[in-house]
């Protein structure tokens, strides 16, 4: 009864005011449809993420490299260490390799282009960790300042190098790099000049000289040869 009541009242308006009978009628449909329905994306919860599903491999955006040494200057043959931080900074755990193959440092020159060293040229195997969200893994790689992995691997020359660590099965994820100087080896000092003993006299090598020479003096015989003849017998 009310409803009926609107409407007329409602058309009675629209014919009076000039905006016609369909206009009433629009009106009237909006009052009694209610208020506009939201999309279904707007009003359904965000899909749980699964903590207990399988873990996948490491995505570059998920994963943070740090990278620090033992030393920012060393001796050029001198061990030092580096020590590789890997976070998990996304949502959900993941796998990422750990093994000294996969976890490298490699050290370039100062430019980073031209390769010097690297821990993955010497160490295989593969070891899969898992890491779950803000998680975080530490290991320590050492290095010798060479070149190669070779027991007697040359020795680098002095100037600037730069270390950077990577994750071989997550391509994209590596690390700030670290500068690192490599100082000359110390030139081996002469021999010093031997001293001589305190108890010994000065000038005392001198006079031993002398005398030695006096004594070869006496004990060699004469051969030297006189034009004197010997008197003739009366």
């Amino acid at each position: 009864m009310v409803s009926l009541l609107v409407v007329v009242l409602l058309c009675a308006v629209g014919v009076v005011g000039g905006y016609g009978l369909g206009k009433a009628a629009d009106g009237v449909r909006g009052l009694l449809a209610g208020p506009e329905s939201l999309p279904a994306d707007k009003v359904a919860a965000p899909e749980p993420l699964d903590m207990g599903g399988p873990a996948t491999r490491c995505l570059p955006e998920d994963v943070e490299l740090r990278l620090s040494a033992s030393a920012t200057t060393v001796t050029a043959g001198t061990p030092m260490s580096f020590m590789v931080r890997v976070a998990n900074v996304g949502r959900v755990p993941c796998l990422f390799d750990g093994a000294a193959a996969s976890r490298a440092v490699t050290i370039t020159d100062e430019s980073g282009k031209e390769k010097v060293w690297s821990s993955a040229d010497c160490g295989d195997g593969s070891t899969m960790l898992l890491l779950g969200p803000e998680d975080v893994n530490v290991g320590e790689v050492h290095w010798k300042s060479v070149q190669g992995c070779a027991k007697k691997a040359p020795v680098v020359g002095a100037g600037t190098y730069q270390a950077t660590a990577s994750l071989a099965d997550v391509p994209g994820a590596t690390s700030e790099p670290v500068t690192l100087t490599v100082a000359a080896k110390a030139k081996a000092k002469a021999k010093a000049a031997a001293t001589p003993s305190p108890d010994a006299t000065p000038g005392a090598d001198e006079k031993a000289d002398d005398a030695n020479a006096s004594k070869a003096e006496e004990e060699t015989p004469d051969t030297s040869v006189t034009d004197d003849e010997p008197p003739e017998d009366g």
